[in-house]
């Protein structure tokens, strides 16, 4: 027969692995996240390195100007290893996903460590010509009344 003290180390053991497992599920999904705004951050790169060759191809539209490859292979490029990075990121994220349908494997989730500079950053503010407000007539309306 099992005593009291059998049922708690029972319980204790049940509470450390409960712990276990939410510690582990928990560094999963912070490292899920931490993959997602990587992929975030590499999609507004080639946003902007894609605006940036806009500009430089309607520019040499513009003159007459035949493209220059040098000019216009930088951006590629940068396009380029961004969207072999989010290919990476989403393997990883997989990777990542899968080893929460596996108890036996461990967590390697400090293995996709993410560098986020505030160059990878949008920064630019807006034009007070792009800041639309948004003004409710109707309250201001019943507030004239009383």
């Amino acid at each position: 027969m099992a005593t009291f003290n059998d049922y708690l180390e029972t319980f204790k053991g049940m509470a450390v692995e409960g712990a276990q497992t939410a510690v582990k599920k928990t560094r999963q999904l912070a490292s899920v996240a931490k993959a997602n705004l990587a992929i975030r951050t590499e999609e507004e790169k080639i946003k902007k390195a894609q605006i940036e060759l806009g500009k430089l191809y309607y520019k040499d539209y513009i003159v007459g100007q035949t493209p220059d490859p040098a000019v216009y292979t930088p951006w590629c490029e940068r396009i380029s290893e961004s969207k072999i990075a989010i290919e990476d990121l989403k393997i990883a994220i997989e990777e990542l996903r899968s080893q929460g349908h596996d108890d036996d494997e461990e967590m390697v989730g400090d293995d996709y460590v993410v560098d986020i500079t505030e160059d990878d950053l949008v920064t630019e503010p807006k034009s007070a010509e792009s800041v639309v407000i948004d003004v409710d007539v109707a309250d201001n309306d019943d507030e004239d009344k009383q």
